[in-house]
């Protein structure tokens, strides 16, 4: 090898490693954060899928139940620690004015209750609660339910058929086991039941515009109903029931509902994930993100955009994780839980950074307890940390510098990705 060539190399290498050895420092952190644990959102609806009497919640359908509450605020200990160690936040004591703010999805009480037991337990005594728009539906959390995000009923439904393979019959022979497992659990698998979840079709239902009230497009039939009874299952052995009460004693350790979380999993990937119908809902809510990451520490907040602190918690739901995870192709891994999933309290995390030089990056990331610290609401510290995990940004993979993407980068592959015609301007107050 000629010496000209060697001294490229060296040189070359000690950019590269001075590069990923750079020290970066935080100036923002924001968390994307589902609410706490619950009650199914409608009994009614669960009656009709099993013969068996469901185990009774001592909270109404929907809403953030008391041992959800002190395992979300367990969880907020550990994360005002972990701001804290940043310098986010003033090491003790009340935060300074502006350096935290807290917005909810208004039209679901739950997202409200669970941000406000956060911020109470992060500043105790310091009066923070969450905001939120008094409206049925809030455009932010839920642009598809209004104008801005309305769907083209024929659009959603041939791409929720693409993204099932051109039909049902893959997924169906894929989860086949797991909804035989689930007819079991349910009480549903004598010859001819009628709740059987193997023996009914799957189908699109699609409610044309009324009033103003868009069209909407959606699963129907045994996916859903058995994501729907899979989700139940977490959240009961999350909240405590005795072993003989979650999944009718069935399917009553942590293992078991990982497992069976696989068809919440696969009812996501022909529904919120679906490329088209995740940038009509969603991309107002990315653009949020994007406008609070581009704010630097002394910029003024951006027109139409959230105010620029230092600590931005955004109460909502798995929905907005899973839809915004869709529209830039993002991935986590928190194992024991099956990758992707998205846990009460879980949280998709933008850390904004930069370096001596100024360059400013985003790290992104997802947070969550592990199901037993969720259902012993056990203390979470540095000693017992949730589960935590790096996410890649796609199409910054060249450029990230200890993981994390250049801002400009991020920005650019965002607003490449988002349907700027389901973006509009938001107003918090």
């Amino acid at each position: 090898m000629h010496l000209r060539t060697v001294l490229l190399t060296a040189a070359a290498c000690l950019m590269a490693c001075t590069s990923s050895a750079e020290t970066l420092t935080s100036d923002k952190y924001i968390a994307l954060m589902r609410h706490g644990v619950r009650p199914q959102t409608s009994m009614k609806e669960l009656e009709k899928m099993s013969p068996k009497a469901w185990a009774k919640w001592d909270t109404a359908d929907g809403q953030l139940t008391p041992h959800g509450a002190e395992a979300a605020a367990q969880l907020a200990r550990w994360e005002v620690s972990m701001l804290r160690s940043k310098g986010l936040v003033a090491a003790s004591g009340c935060p300074a004015k502006g350096d935290v703010f807290g917005w909810a999805n208004g039209p679901v009480q739950r997202t409200i209750d669970t941000g406000n037991v956060v911020l109470s337990t992060m500043f105790e005594g310091c009066g923070l609660k969450v905001g939120f728009v008094k409206a049925e539906v809030d455009p932010l959390y839920a642009a598809s339910d209004t104008a801005l995000g309305a769907i083209d009923p024929s659009k959603a439904k041939a791409a929720i058929l693409e993204a099932a393979g051109g039909s049902f019959d893959a997924m169906k022979a894929k989860v086949q086991p797991l909804m035989k497992e689930m007819d079991a659990i349910l009480g549903c698998d004598a010859p001819g039941s009628a709740c059987s979840l193997q023996n009914r079709e799957w189908s699109i239902e699609v409610k044309e515009a009324k009033g103003d009230k868009p069209a909407s497009v959606s699963l129907k039939g045994p996916l859903a109903e058995a994501g729907t009874a899979a989700q139940v299952f977490l959240l009961q052995y999350a909240n405590g029931f005795p072993a003989d009460q979650v999944a009718f004693g069935k399917a009553s350790t942590a293992t078991d509902i990982i497992r069976l979380s696989e068809l919440r999993q696969v009812k996501y990937d022909i529904g919120n994930r679906v490329p088209y119908l995740a940038k009509r809902d969603a991309s107002n809510f990315l653009n949020q993100l994007v406008l609070a990451l581009g704010t630097g520490p002394r910029d003024a907040a951006p027109q139409g955009g959230p105010p620029n602190a230092k600590f931005l918690l955004l109460m909502g739901s798995d929905t907005q994780q899973v839809e915004i995870a869709a529209i830039l192709g993002l991935h986590w891994k928190i194992p024991p839980y099956l990758d992707d999933e998205t846990p009460p309290t879980g949280a998709l995390t933008f850390e904004r950074l930069h370096d001596a030089s100024g360059k400013v990056y985003v790290k992104l990331g997802f947070v969550a307890p592990s199901l037993d610290q969720i259902r012993n609401a056990s203390a979470i510290n540095e000693a017992s940390p949730p589960l935590q995990a790096a996410v890649t940004v796609p199409g910054c993979e060249a450029e990230a510098v200890d993981g994390a993407c250049p801002l400009d980068t991020f920005i650019s592959i965002a607003r490449s990705k988002m349907d700027m015609t389901a973006v509009a301007a938001v107003t918090y107050n």
